[in-house]
């Protein structure tokens, strides 16, 4: 399967990729970039190169176009790896060898293009200069059972199923600004923050739910709902206060909504390679600010 048989078909490259064929083009640019700069210094398993080497017509993915439409593939519809395989005419170890190659070649063109949201809590300080308010949730990320007992117990969320858990700050206009590092689905997003503290300008207003209770930056106003009292109702002035809060964290929702356009951070996740349920997760968010900026930067032009 190559990207030129349907780039014309604009609805089969957003179902394949979660880009239109006009943002395929955009991190195109960037992406064949990285790609060159890796590809002239090592070879496709890793060693470094001992001579010039070129792109032959004859490989499973000649083109450049076709490299990075393989990988967005596999991120936006989560395919089992040999059913990938199939679909690019290549092995399953050859497959697996190109999944977490393009990966890492993806993250640093979104790196390079400013799409990646921080990992440290320290610097929103000067990140969020200037913002009003900022908007915190958690999202989970369902995963197979693991074999090791201490890691099944770990990763137990007590919903019948085994995840890992991020949490996540996002801007009003959806942009995605922090993301924590991956936890196992039994630590509570409170305990996130505890280990994660987030620093953040004085004065500005923070959105959380009540899976924050307890959680309050020096200097930030809180904005949350209220939790119902064992055994007590609320009042009618509190329910109502409640879902004027929830209409504007909806918003959380809907940039992890975006993210998780990127199906495999939203189906189980199967890949036991080290660290790359964070990668996949932190390319997601990349991805989903991406789209943002460039709608944005459409509706302006």
């Amino acid at each position: 399967m190559y990207y030129d048989q349907i780039r014309h078909r604009h609805s089969q490259v957003l179902a394949a990729t979660g880009l239109t064929p006009v943002e395929f083009d955009a991190l195109l640019v960037t992406f064949k970039y990285h790609w060159d700069e890796y590809y002239s210094h090592f070879t496709l398993e890793g060693k470094v190169r001992q001579r010039i080497s070129y792109n032959r017509k004859t490989s499973v993915l000649p083109l450049i176009q076709d490299k990075m439409f393989f990988i967005l593939v596999y991120l936006k519809t989560n395919p089992l790896q040999e059913l990938h395989a199939i679909q690019f005419e290549m092995p399953q170890p050859q497959a697996d060898r190109w999944i977490h190659l393009l990966s890492e070649i993806l993250r640093r063109t979104l790196k390079t293009l400013g799409e990646l949201p921080d990992r440290n809590s320290k610097r929103l300080i000067h990140i969020l200069q200037g913002c009003e308010e900022v908007l915190l949730d958690g999202t989970e990320r369902p995963i197979q059972r693991p074999l090791d007992e201490d890691r099944q117990s770990a990763c137990y969320s007590g919903k019948k199923t085994h995840s890992i858990k991020n949490n996540l700050l996002c801007t009003n206009n959806l942009r995605i600004v922090w993301l924590s590092s991956t936890y196992e689905g039994h630590v509570h997003d409170k305990k996130i923050c505890d280990e994660e503290p987030l620093l953040l300008p004085r004065g500005i207003r923070l959105w959380q739910d009540t899976g924050f209770i307890g959680h309050r930056p020096d200097g930030v106003e809180i904005c949350m709902p209220r939790k119902k009292p064992k055994g007590k109702e609320l009042t009618a002035v509190e329910k109502q206060e409640n879902k004027r809060i929830s209409g504007i964290r909806i918003k959380v929702e809907h940039a992890i909504g975006g993210m998780k356009k990127c199906r495999i951070v939203k189906e189980r996740f199967r890949c036991h390679k080290f660290g790359f349920e964070d990668m996949v997760i932190l390319i997601a968010c990349g991805l989903h600010n991406f789209r943002i900026r460039h709608k944005m930067s459409h509706i302006t032009n």
